[in-house]
């Protein structure tokens, strides 16, 4: 009777697995996150500028949903159903003072998301 080694009885179990969670999970295997969220702040307008990076964009894959929330809460929610291009702006208007901490955070429709911090400086100062 012949044994297996190590190696070939951990290839022979992960294998399967990877199948299993590729057909469980197709959308994950073939998406991704958003690349890149730029944020800034304009105090004097009290203005949140998101550029968001999300690519390759089709008909069903696209940013979904950009969450803003200020200090832990929710301050808006702009949900998408399509992308126009590979890089776009969200705006919202958020109160902000020094030492709030602004966060974005961009979902995609298939899979991941990616998620900025700010935190406001002084200059924020009304």
């Amino acid at each position: 009777m012949k044994t297996f080694s190590a190696n070939r009885f951990a290839l022979l179990t992960l294998l399967p697995a990877v199948f299993v969670i590729f057909l469980l999970y197709p959308g994950a295997a073939f998406a991704n996150s958003p690349k890149e969220v730029k944020l800034s702040y304009d105090a004097s307008t009290q203005m949140l500028r998101a550029d968001i990076t999300h690519s390759p964009i089709s008909g069903s894959h696209y940013v979904e949903k950009v969450e803003v929330r200020k200090n832990g809460q929710v301050a808006a929610v702009q949900e998408y159903k399509g992308q126009s291009g590979e890089t776009f702006t969200y705006t919202a208007r958020v109160a902000a003072a020094p030492g709030d901490v602004i966060e974005v955070k961009a979902t995609c429709s298939r899979f991941g998301s990616k998620t900025e911090k700010l935190k406001i400086g002084p200059s924020a100062a009304r």
